[in-house]
């Protein structure tokens, strides 16, 4: 898989600098955690999921969440798990015909409802489970979490050497997390858990949906997750206990749930400039907006890749190429990786151009 496949090779030498490179799910941890994107929900009761990946019907998809869980009502669970194993069970046919070629696979996810319900799954789909990156575990708490982790660490531990290796994405969303009084002993409790199990960890999620639901609050479209004063003061303690260099959790963005996109730039925006990456959708529309603004400006890549050539002591600061700042070194230097790391998986921009020129012409969204 490569963000940004759909462009002609034209359209590619004429907007990036540096292209994306392609990843899948063998590869590394660290880039796997952050090439998520824009991870668009389908619901797991979707009896098209199959042909929509195998023929390309969802343009610029990278990665999708399959979900048993909100999306799938309690009269629905086990029709929902069937139709799952039966589009996975597709999914791999189409591959083995020679429909789907797996570089083109997109990273799968599963949300379950349970860790019952995971451990059901991991024995249903058998092989198939191969072709998933991850599970998504809804309202994680320290109650719950460690029986996750553990089922993940099983399977990891006797999955054939051949098989990629299955992560977890803890999705915070509970009371105890958004309530100020028990908010910092929930967050710590759940770190714990998830140092514990650190290399299972794929990234870290936000429920704001979940959250706002709590004091009856919805962000409307025109606005941001941010703009919800409870909301943004627990997405901040987030960021502040996962989001430390010595965490080095990647926190991907909360959901935007509506279909105009109208606050959705402000708020990617407002993600990246708080250290989050990626974000989950609902409507195939948002896939090219968001992930067009994780692409990397050519400003970016020059003082990034600046600061890390001369990292090695013999400077303390320097002026930026732009020569519109100055880059120090060690302040700097955590910034300047992330965004080489970013530049691999989003692609490197020319000088002259911006993300909208991903959504210009014929590629605009609507």
């Amino acid at each position: 898989m490569r963000y940004f496949n759909y462009l002609t090779p034209d359209e590619q030498k004429a907007l990036f600098y540096l292209p994306p490179t392609s990843f899948d799910n063998h590869s590394s941890k660290e880039v796997l955690a952050s090439s998520i994107g824009a991870a668009l929900y389908m619901p797991a009761t979707r009896p098209t999921i199959a042909e929509n990946i195998a023929f390309g019907k969802v343009e610029g998809l990278v990665s999708a969440i399959l979900d048993l869980e909100d999306a799938v009502g309690e009269n629905e669970v086990h029709a929902a798990e069937e139709s799952l194993i039966h589009q996975m069970s597709k999914l791999a046919t189409f591959i083995e015909l020679g429909i789907l070629n797996k570089e083109n696979m997109p990273l799968l996810f599963v949300r379950v409802r349970s860790a019952n319900q995971l451990n059901y799954l991991i024995e249903r789909l058998e092989d198939d489970v191969a072709l998933l990156t991850g599970f998504v575990f809804p309202k994680f708490t320290a109650d719950n979490g460690e029986t996750y982790f553990r089922i993940l660490e099983n399977y990891n531990d006797e999955k054939s050497a051949s098989s990629p290796a299955l992560y977890g994405l803890p999705i915070l969303e509970s009371s105890a997390i958004i309530y100020k009084e028990s908010r910092f002993q929930s967050l710590q409790s759940i770190k714990h858990i998830l140092d514990t199990y650190k290399d299972l960890v794929l990234n870290v999620r936000i429920g704001a949906t979940d959250f706002s639901s709590l004091f009856g609050l919805r962000r409307s479209p025109e606005m941001t997750i941010y703009d919800i004063s409870p909301i943004r003061d627990c997405v901040a303690d987030i960021i502040n206990v996962f989001g430390r260099v010595d965490s080095s959790y990647v926190i991907s963005g909360p959901v935007w749930e509506y279909f105009p996109h109208k606050g959705l730039i402000r708020e990617v925006m407002l993600d990246k400039e708080n250290g989050l990456t990626g974000k989950t959708i609902i409507h195939p529309t948002h896939i090219k907006p968001v992930q067009s603004l994780y692409t990397v400006s050519h400003e970016e890549y020059t003082d990034a890749a600046s600061i890390v050539a001369n990292s090695n002591g013999d400077f303390g600061v320097i002026r930026s190429e732009y020569a519109n700042k100055m880059n120090e070194i060690k302040p700097h230097l955590n910034w300047a990786r992330k965004i080489l790391l970013r530049s691999q998986i989003y692609g490197v921009l020319h000088e002259q151009q911006q993300y909208s020129g991903l959504l210009s012409s014929n590629r605009a969204y609507v």
